[in-house]
């Protein structure tokens, strides 16, 4: 028995990577010219950034929406490659395993952005927008792989890790036989899962929650300085980053030279009236609320009410 082989019925192999190409980058510059991203600032006016697409709600790089993104365009220019260069589809041009290299980051995307919405909603997080910033391919390297403070985080680097494997492996086999979207490992799509699957848990656990359980004094008009008590407050870090205190909504100072721990945080109340509540923000995007922890008085400080009894 003799098979015969059938040779690409399309357009040459180079001129099938250059239109496929052309075709890519033309999609996207329409997607940038439609599509801008709202100004924060100014919600009227529209920021021409097409990168914004892979960006959270605190304008970090997400990890998981860089793995979906990276998969939709390496799967749509091999599937352009594909229709140039054989004018057609086999029945084998997709493999089911391609449902779970592109399904299982969109599934983490959609799974890390409901998990951070739910902790929003709950004020256990507080993911806050650093204003529409620019930003340099390093400092967007390094979101991907690291934590909220900016520390190297594993989770993140193995999920990252193992799907540029899976692309390059990809890629090369890819260019091997461009009639058709190769078979990858099994291994390696289980890994590359397996990793998406680790990053969402990651983001659903917290190892040490904020908590804020004192404020001392607890009464005393604006300009006072008061203490907040808890847990986490300085995010954990060596040495601790200083959080975000507001008192009544307002934002409090922090007290110049006052030692930062992950225990107590000194700060002076702004000019806020009644009972309020005290709420502490990490970096990290942590938040812990007190209620009713502070009144604010219309009375001096101590110091200057007895002033002339001496």
């Amino acid at each position: 028995m003799v098979f015969s082989v059938v040779a690409p019925r399309g357009l040459d192999l180079a001129w099938s990577y250059s239109l496929s190409a052309a075709c890519l980058f033309a999609f996207l510059c329409l997607l940038y010219w439609l599509c801008g991203t709202k100004n924060k600032t100014h919600p009227e006016t529209r920021v021409r950034r097409f990168w914004y697409v892979v960006l959270g709600s605190d304008d970090r790089v997400s990890t998981s929406k860089v793995q979906f993104a990276l998969w939709t365009v390496a799967l749509a220019f091999a599937l352009l490659v594909i229709v140039f260069h054989d004018f057609t589809y086999s029945q084998s041009t997709l493999d089911p395993r391609y449902l779970l290299l592109i399904g299982v980051p969109a599934g983490a995307a959609v799974g890390s952005k409901a998990i951070t919405s739910g902790q929003v909603t709950n004020g256990t997080s507080a993911k806050t927008s650093a204003g529409s910033p620019r930003k340099r391919l390093r400092d967007a390297l390094r979101e991907v792989i690291s934590d909220d403070n900016d520390n190297l985080d594993l989770g993140d680097t193995q999920y990252f890790v193992f799907n540029l494997v899976a692309l390059l492996a990809f890629f090369v086999a890819f260019v091997h036989n461009p009639v058709k979207l190769p078979v990858l490992p099994d291994t390696l799509v289980g890994l590359t899962s397996a990793s998406a699957a680790a990053y969402v848990a990651k983001k659903a656990s917290t190892s040490t929650p904020l908590n804020v359980t004192a404020v001392t004094p607890q009464k005393g008009p604006p300009g006072t300085r008061i203490a907040v008590y808890g847990a986490n407050l300085g995010c954990g870090t060596d040495p601790p980053t200083a959080p975000t205190v507001t008192v009544g909504g307002l934002t409090a100072a922090p007290v110049s030279g006052a030692a930062i721990t992950d225990t107590r945080v000194d700060v002076i109340v702004p000019e806020v009236a009644g009972v309020v509540a005290v709420r502490v923000v990490t970096k990290a995007g942590q938040a812990a609320l007190l209620p009713n922890a502070f009144e604010a008085t219309t009375a001096p400080p101590w110091p200057e009410q007895y002033e002339s009894w001496e």
